[in-house]
């Protein structure tokens, strides 16, 4: 009888065991997220054409950010809507970040300021949905690249370079000091550079302006060279001309 009884105890614990099992399965695979964080980027084609706009959105997540199949982002003010399963995902040991990077907006019209809603969604379609608040300055849409520097400068923006190998592998990332200010300087400190780009970002980092790659060494200072080298190729021939005819003069004399 009480081989019996244990026998059922064990049962027992070990049915309850598989329930406690499956409930934490179960809650492990549903999106489980913190904190949000959100960029609107600004990519700049030439100097003539107004920004192109996109929105950065992620979420930290606790659980896998592996499992995630798709999101859905929606502007509260506007209706507004995106659905997209192309999640840009990053790792780290201490947090897990997934979210989309390429959010624009309909032709002619602005990205939305205001409250926003993401959801999340599993591939087996369990679901968390998290709030957010989208703040910019929207005068940046009329900002020509020209006008750029002088625009981030009265908002105290902070300007930084990315610098690239031939390859275009990223050799440095960080503040403009006075050794990247001219392409001399870029080359001076890493001889391997070939194009390089500078970055705008605002001062809380919520508005990041991309200026168009440019060479290290730039087509127009080349050419500079060569017309100052034709110049002085054609400078020199007309002394020498004359050079040779006097000498000629004095041979006759």
């Amino acid at each position: 009888m009480n081989n019996f009884l244990s026998k059922n105890k064990i049962f027992s614990l070990i049915a309850t065991l598989v329930v406690v099992l499956f409930f934490i399965s179960c809650s492990q695979n549903t999106p489980e997220l913190s904190v949000t964080d959100y960029s609107i980027i600004f990519d700049y084609e030439n100097e003539e054409a107004a920004p192109a706009a996109r929105l950065s959105i992620f979420a930290a997540s606790s659980s896998d950010v592996r499992r995630y199949d798709r999101i859905r982002i929606t502007s509260l003010e506007t209706g507004l809507s995106w659905e997209t399963n192309n999640i840009s995902r990053l790792e780290n040991e201490e947090v897990q970040w997934a979210g989309c990077t390429n959010l624009v907006a309909p032709e002619d019209e602005k990205l939305p300021v205001g409250k926003y809603e993401i959801t999340y969604y599993n591939a087996d379609e369990k679901e968390c949905t998290v709030n957010l608040e989208v703040r910019y300055d929207i005068g940046f849409y009329d900002v020509l690249l020209n006008e750029l520097a002088d625009y981030m400068a009265d908002k105290d923006g902070i300007e930084k370079i990315a610098v690239y190998d031939k390859e275009h592998i990223l050799i440095y990332f960080g503040n403009r000091t006075e050794n990247f200010k001219t392409t001399r300087d870029i080359w001076n400190t890493y001889r391997e550079a070939e194009y390089y780009q500078v970055i705008w970002y605002s001062r809380d980092g919520r508005v990041i302006c991309i200026e168009p790659e440019k060479p290290v060494t730039p087509e127009t200072e080349v050419k500079e060279e060569t017309v100052t080298n034709e110049e002085n190729e054609n400078t020199d021939e007309p002394v020498s001309e004359k050079e040779t005819d006097e000498d000629s003069i004095d041979k006759e004399e």
